[in-house]
């Protein structure tokens, strides 16, 4: 199959293409390169993670498969710890603040996403997809320059915890480029997946195990939460854009609504626009994102309302 792999990493990305050259369709490349991803960009994935996936079959039909991180609440337990605010500097001059802790732990997707997209429209067999992220967790990668950047400014959230303080500064200070990268701890859970499917992150022990050591932090992600969580299919939002049709990410997501919403004023302006008029419909968009609109998410109707203003004229 002729087909493209990009992804986070190079590995990962060589993940997918190869399952690619072996005969397996794009949904069994993509499996592969997000099981890889877990070992090779752990700090910004992995199975406490949620995703989407947009799959175009053969018939023509599109659709969105959205397994995004989910609130907690379905076992009524109290919150009894707070967010902690860690600044992040990305720069000298560049700093955000990020709210961590177990308060901060919603209920994860990515397992049942990937289990859902595979049965779905894949090819292959799971057990196959998740080797060379086995081998990759278990033998270990070189940390190329992207990842040790982000392992650098990443390091005040890790050292707060035991665990990713050892994982990510084994030697007693964060890898550097070109330092192997391992983590054991993955393989026996990419195995368990490649076994068992999704069902022992749901209500198995592995999920018992994650909801006690969040409840035991003061977060609130129960049992219930994890074996009541579903992926859920959508319909994309489609938007045309010179002579091409766009689709996106539909709510309650906000960012593929915001992506049609600029794309909608930018057609107002034909070939005229550049730099500054992009500029203009993301301060636009930005600027419409207020509290209306977060609570229209979970309602009807948002995507027609909110993109039928994008026919208003940008002003540069």
């Amino acid at each position: 199959m002729r087909g493209v792999v990009a992804a986070g990493h190079p590995l990962a990305a060589e993940a997918g293409a190869q399952i690619l050259r072996e005969g397996g369709n794009a949904v069994d490349a993509a499996v592969c390169a997000v099981l890889a991803s877990f070992a090779v960009e752990s700090p910004l994935t992995g199975f406490g993670a949620g995703g989407f996936m947009m799959v175009h079959d053969q018939a023509g039909e599109t659709v969105l498969i959205d397994f995004f991180v989910a609130a907690p609440g379905q076992d009524g337990i109290e919150r009894r710890a707070e967010l902690v605010p860690v600044p992040v500097r990305f720069d000298a001059e560049t700093v955000q603040t990020f709210y961590v802790g177990p308060a901060s732990c919603g209920v994860p997707g990515t397992a049942v996403g990937l289990e859902r997209a595979l049965d779905r429209f894949g090819s292959a067999p799971l057990s196959e997809l998740a080797q060379p992220a086995i081998r990759l967790a278990g033998d270990g990668a070189p940390v190329n320059a992207e990842q040790a950047y982000i392992l650098d400014i990443l390091a005040p959230i890790h050292d707060r915890l035991p665990g990713t303080r050892e994982l990510y500064a084994p030697r007693g200070r964060t890898l550097r480029a070109g330092e192997t990268f391992r983590f054991p701890e993955l393989v026996g859970a990419l195995e368990r997946f490649a076994a068992e499917g999704a069902e022992p992150f749901c209500r198995g022990e592995v999920a018992a195990a994650l909801s006690e050591f969040v409840l035991e932090g003061g977060g609130t992600l129960g049992p219930a939460d994890l074996a009541s969580y579903e992926a859920i299919e959508r319909k994309p939002i489609r938007a045309p854009f010179r002579g091409v049709e766009v689709l996106t990410n539909p709510p309650p997501s906000s960012g593929g609504i915001l992506i049609a919403f600029c794309l909608g004023l930018l057609e107002r302006l034909g070939e005229r626009s550049g730099a500054e008029q992009l500029v203009a419909a993301m301060d636009a968009a930005n600027r419409s994102r207020g509290e209306d609109f977060a609570e229209a998410l979970y309602g009807e109707g948002l995507a027609t309302s909110f993109l039928e203003s994008a026919g208003l004229d940008l002003a540069v």
